[in-house]
């Protein structure tokens, strides 16, 4: 059955090959997604203002404002004099930290705290700095990680500012939880997770033009020929997922060679780690475009479908914004879209865990177990009709 199957994709293959729009799915577009990552990397953030950022309130949203290559830093000041302000400017002007102000003069300790506890939760901030009237009783905690080297600078920058004052802050370093339970770093994710967005789109186009080699060998009596042969179903079934691999993987290679020679900034993670996750996924919708095409009669609906599941999964997985403070329901609803298990395994690799490997294959391998029984149906609702 196999080498029927081997046979039958090579075939295929060829035609493919010989299709003019394999050179913008197959090329061009995961050629340029790993480019543009690049620039989104080198682009400037929205807001590179070396002033401290002045919060309105003391729960006024920070992640709106994040500098994601700089560490975020919120600092509740009660005293908010010369002294103090003169602190922030400091550790902002650093260049490493940005640096967060709010108003705390008229808060309790209790307050702060519960103040400090929400924002851990349901902000973007790495550490969090309570200034008092005497700098002995400067705290810092720290909020999530605790691996991040830039965490120790800013303890040591800390120090610096207040040794200037003859005095040292009191070791107040306590963990919070951080996230509501959303175990992805958005704001560290994003920019991989956009050009794995991007580059899943030419996946899915890959997928519609293996189920265009379907279409028209059912047009020409093909199939049928084929099935005449002794060959089955299955085998038939098995030639089309060997060339989705084959696709996919030939897209995948091209994105990792682009990481490799181009790709210049330092984005958390290695090439292999990033054509796993590129791979994986991409042959996820390839596979689920060509399979859901599978129940219809002509290219454009099973086209429009493919697009369709790309794009509302894209947004129901969180690629293009945060859902760490969206509802549990949205939450868990987005747990059933790839994209948000690849986000998972980069969060992984960025944070120097291995895991995100078998995390990914275990992933995309229940996927296609989905997707092969989607395609086998599919082809007894075509030969039924």
């Amino acid at each position: 059955m196999f080498i029927n199957a081997l046979r039958m994709a090579k075939s295929s293959g060829k035609l493919i090959l010989r299709n003019k729009a394999f050179i913008v799915i197959g090329i061009l577009i995961p050629v340029l997604s790993t480019l543009f990552l690049d620039l989104w990397y080198r682009m400037p953030a929205a807001d590179l203002s070396d002033s401290v950022h002045e919060l309105t309130t003391v729960d006024e949203q920070m992640a709106y404002n994040v500098d994601f290559y700089r560490y975020p830093v919120k600092v509740y000041d009660t005293v908010m004099d010369d002294r103090t302000k003169d602190i922030c400017y400091n550790l902002n002007s650093a260049g490493m930290f940005q640096i967060f102000r709010a108003d705390a003069s008229d808060m309790t300790e209790e307050q702060i705290m519960d103040s400090a506890r929400y924002t851990a939760n349901e902000d973007h901030v790495s550490a969090i700095i309570v200034l008092h009237e005497d700098p002995e009783d400067t705290a810092l905690y720290l909020v999530g990680e605790s691996d991040d080297e830039r965490f120790d600078l800013l303890k040591s920058s800390l120090e610096t500012e207040l040794a200037g004052e003859g005095t040292a802050y009191k070791d107040h370093e306590i963990a919070f939880v951080s996230g509501g339970g959303d175990e992805v770093d958005y704001y560290k994710t994003r920019n991989v997770s956009f050009c794995i967005a991007i580059s899943t789109l030419a996946f899915v186009f890959g997928g519609v033009l293996i189920l265009n080699t379907v279409f028209s060998e059912k047009k020409d009596n093909v199939y049928s020929r084929i099935l005449l042969t002794r060959a089955t179903k299955a085998s038939y079934l098995l030639s089309k997922i060997i060339l989705s691999v084959s696709i996919a993987l030939i897209q995948a290679v091209l994105m990792a060679v682009n990481f490799m020679f181009f790709v210049k900034s330092d984005i958390g993670i290695s090439p292999m780690q990033f054509f796993t996750v590129a791979f994986l996924t991409g042959l996820t919708f390839g596979l689920l475009s060509l399979c859901a095409g599978l129940y219809f009669d002509t290219m454009a609906p099973a086209a429009i479908l493919a697009f369709v599941v790309w794009s509302i999964s894209a947004l129901i997985a969180g690629t293009y914004f945060d859902i760490s403070g969206a509802s549990e329901l949205y939450k868990k609803a987005s747990l059933l879209m790839p994209q948000r298990w690849a986000m998972f395994s980069v969060n992984r690799f960025m944070n120097g865990d291995s895991s995100g490997y078998s995390l990914m294959l275990c992933v995309a391998a229940a996927y296609w177990v989905i997707i092969f029984v989607i395609g086998v149906l599919g082809l007894r609702v075509r030969e039924q009709e």
